[in-house]
């Protein structure tokens, strides 16, 4: 462990999203890291259909902090696409069939605050996709919305790092990092619940499991998402998602998740479909849906960068930069992400 430290302002352990971005932001800030991910542990990142969408909800809201995140999400990784050499932004539109007749009743009235239509447009009946999807309601179609294809930039982002010689494949052990000689941020996804350091923090780990799906003779050119989502990959390849289940916390796809999926799949859509694929992942969410970010109340050289859940590819790079800033500068966190606000939670389980 003494020589991966020596030498070094941070160690990040966990090379998923949060880890990955928030190195890359050190190093461009001119520290010396190393990034540690093991081998032994599968990435839900790379499972994950890397949604972004400000607008969320049955009831079609506003996501939290939409204004802040959305406007430059895309400028920021369309410039990483430039440094890693990939293709891995994908920017397309959402459209979400209104769920019901009371959302479609509330969108015709004056309730709707006008800065919501910053990130949507509105319609009140389905006419391009009538021969596709099962709703005559019409919908909300966002903008400033699409996905990230993140196994593709993870790799690039693994390249980037070996290419730069600061990636190691082994396990950490968390405990060295006290005796690390320099910063130690755990990056770690769900496997945090084990770390000594963070198992205090209260997080509520999801499973998710993905299909992917064939959909012969149609265009279609946006992701569909109300109950289950449908992305376009490529020419008749789409990715249907997502299931959630609080138990089994593994990276086994079920045939109960895939029944689920298919039949969320046709409460939605209207083709026939064959299943080509099959992925499950945990998503490292939080029990007040809110990231996990700062140091440990007691050993200051050790922080932590996760809990960022289905959100993480809108989430990461705002809270990589805030982040960042306050280990570089000294910028105060903001208090709805800094771990700090559950000091209580760590004295009361008395962990030292």
């Amino acid at each position: 462990m003494e020589t991966e430290t020596t030498g070094l302002d941070y160690l990040i352990v966990g090379q998923g999203l949060a880890g990955s971005i928030l190195a890359y932001l050190l190093i461009r800030e001119g520290k010396k890291i190393n990034i540690i991910d093991s081998p032994e542990f599968p990435s839900s990142s790379r499972v994950a259909a890397g949604i972004y969408n400000p607008v969320t909800g049955r009831k079609l809201v506003k996501t939290w902090l939409a204004d802040e995140l959305f406007p430059h999400l895309e400028v920021f990784y369309t410039e990483l696409e430039q440094v890693l050499d990939a293709k891995f932004l994908h920017p397309v539109p959402i459209y979400r069939p209104f769920p019901n007749k009371e959302v479609q009743t509330y969108f015709k009235s004056d309730k709707v605050s006008a800065d919501f239509y910053d990130f949507a447009t509105v319609e009140f009946e389905n006419i391009r996709y009538k021969d596709l999807v099962n709703s005559t309601l019409g919908g909300v179609t966002t903008k400033h919305s699409g996905w990230l294809d993140l196994k593709v930039m993870l790799e690039a982002f693994r390249k980037y790092f070996q290419e730069k010689g600061v990636f190691i494949a082994e396990k950490f052990n968390p405990e060295k990092a006290l005796s690390a000689t320099c910063t130690t941020i755990f990056c770690e996804g769900f496997q945090a619940v084990n770390n000594p350091f963070f198992n205090y923090l209260p997080f509520s780990p999801v499973k998710g499991e993905v299909l992917d799906i064939s959909i012969e003779g149609i265009e279609l050119s946006e992701i569909i998402n109300q109950g289950a989502f449908v992305v376009p990959l490529s020419a008749n390849t789409f990715r249907l998602g997502a299931t959630y289940s609080w138990h089994e916390l593994d990276f086994a796809p079920t045939q109960k998740a895939k029944e689920e999926l298919i039949e969320k799949y046709h409460k939605l859509m209207k083709p026939a479909i064959s299943v080509t694929a099959h992925q499950a992942g945990v998503r490292p969410a939080t029990k007040d849906r809110r990231p996990l970010i700062g140091m440990h109340p007691e050993f200051q050289q050790i922080g932590i960068f996760n809990g960022l859940g289905s959100k993480g590819v809108a989430l990461a790079p705002y809270f990589a930069e805030q982040f960042v800033d306050f280990l570089v500068n000294g910028k105060e966190l903001s208090p709805e992400v800094n771990i700090n606000r559950f000091a209580s939670l760590y004295l009361r389980v008395g962990n030292s």
